[in-house]
């Protein structure tokens, strides 16, 4: 008797969970942040070859450069340096001391690309 009420309490349980677990199951999940086109982990060479992405951090790193009392490159200074470190991510150069970027510039670079809209879907 004992073992009979308790399965039809199973029963009766299971029975009664069985539609919040449907609707629960049908209900579509939250709609994830796209994620950003560009961080601090792309790498330079990706940056410097997408227009905006080459607007944003040439003005940055021209703000820096003013800011830390830094002579104008050259353009073959600047084709020699882009091509020295375009397999480094902003991030991977923040270990130099040269590159003059401390943890608040790598955080503002990253805040800035990844304002940058993402592309359109073609």
């Amino acid at each position: 008797m004992i073992r009979s009420l308790a399965l039809a309490a199973a029963l009766v349980l299971t029975a009664a969970a069985a539609p919040a677990l449907a609707q629960t199951s049908a209900d579509p999940a939250p709609a994830a942040a796209p994620a950003p086109r560009f961080t601090v982990d792309t790498t330079m060479a990706e940056l410097i070859a997408d227009p905006q992405a080459k607007v944003v951090v040439g003005a940055f790193f021209e703000k820096r450069r003013i800011a830390a009392g830094a002579p104008p490159m050259t353009p073959e200074e600047s084709a020699g340096l882009a091509e020295m470190i375009g397999g480094l991510s902003p991030r991977q150069l923040a270990e130099f001391p040269q590159a003059n970027l401390d943890d608040a510039a790598v955080a503002e670079l990253d805040a800035l690309l990844r304002a940058i809209p993402a592309q359109p879907a073609s």
